[in-house]
């Protein structure tokens, strides 16, 4: 989907964080903020405290957070004023910290060093990220996770680009990072009928044998075969489509191209699964 479809669009990536980002001292670096849950139990292990940064220069068709993707929305906070926020919280977490987005590697600099202080009281951390954005910049923000959380958009770049104005040649690239550095991945794979996943043949017909379902998604298999030469991916989670963020592209004005799109059906996901 064309960036240009949407407003405060990103051209230039060639930036690790926010303008505010580069200012002297840890403490210092100024962040900015979409929203936080303190509890939470799906991004990464253990009960985690999940810190939603604001702004994303990609355009996922399935995002079920478009208002992260405003670059100037959100508000602005200094890595000592939220890490004091989140310490009060670690009796609590059974799992650590979890920065995700947005896009949380476009704030590369806060990232590095609220995770440097996470690490430092004993916190595990983690990035989730769609490894959209070229990994030079942004070492050591990475080397500060104890677990990168990668979401592989599609195996088909040109599919990737079209579906989300991504290149998957840099998460590649940083999986191929991850692997040299010994940092643990789990990687994410939304199942998108049609797009990332097929259950259907060419004249509309479902598929309804294993043996057309593996010659349909060649792809898709190729791709998961490629993941388990990584000995850094230690879980592979595939994510069935869903509309549960559709109300939020009406209220922000967007247009919703997946309104007619079904969820991938149950022995579909099935089969799936098996990949693994």
């Amino acid at each position: 989907m064309p960036r240009s479809d949407f407003p405060e669009a990103w051209d230039d990536l060639s930036d690790t964080g926010t303008a505010r980002d580069r200012v002297a001292g840890t403490d210092d670096v100024i962040g900015r903020i979409h929203s936080v849950e303190t509890l939470g139990a799906l991004d990464g292990p253990g009960l985690r405290y999940v810190l939603f940064l604001q702004g994303c220069p990609f355009r996922c068709s399935y995002c079920h957070n478009p208002d992260t993707w405003a670059p100037h929305g959100g508000r602005e906070v200094s890595a000592a004023e939220q890490f004091s926020e989140m310490i009060r919280y670690k009796n609590y977490l059974s799992g650590g910290v979890t920065v995700s987005g947005g896009e949380p590697l476009l704030q590369a600099e806060f990232v590095r060093a609220l995770l440097s202080k996470c690490r430092a009281a004993g916190i595990h951390t983690a990035i989730d990220t769609s490894g959209g954005l070229p990994i030079e910049g942004r070492e050591s923000a990475i080397h500060e996770a104890d677990l990168i959380l990668l979401d592989i958009k599609s195996f088909d770049r040109k599919k990737a680009l079209e579906m989300c104005a991504l290149d998957t040649d840099h998460a590649w690239g940083l999986l191929d990072f991850c692997e040299k550095q010994g940092i643990p991945v789990w990687i994410r794979h939304v199942l998108l009928p049609g797009a990332t996943v097929f259950d259907k043949k060419e004249d509309g017909t479902g598929i309804t044998d294993r043996e057309s379902f593996l010659a349909y998604n060649e792809g898709l298999v190729a791709g998961i075969c490629r993941l388990k030469g990584y000995s850094c991916v230690s879980k592979i989670e595939l994510l069935p489509f869903h509309k549960m963020g559709e109300h939020k592209w009406a209220e922000l004005g967007f247009p919703y191209s997946l309104g007619e799109a079904e969820e991938p059906g149950e022995q579909i996901v099935r089969w799936c699964t098996e990949l693994l």
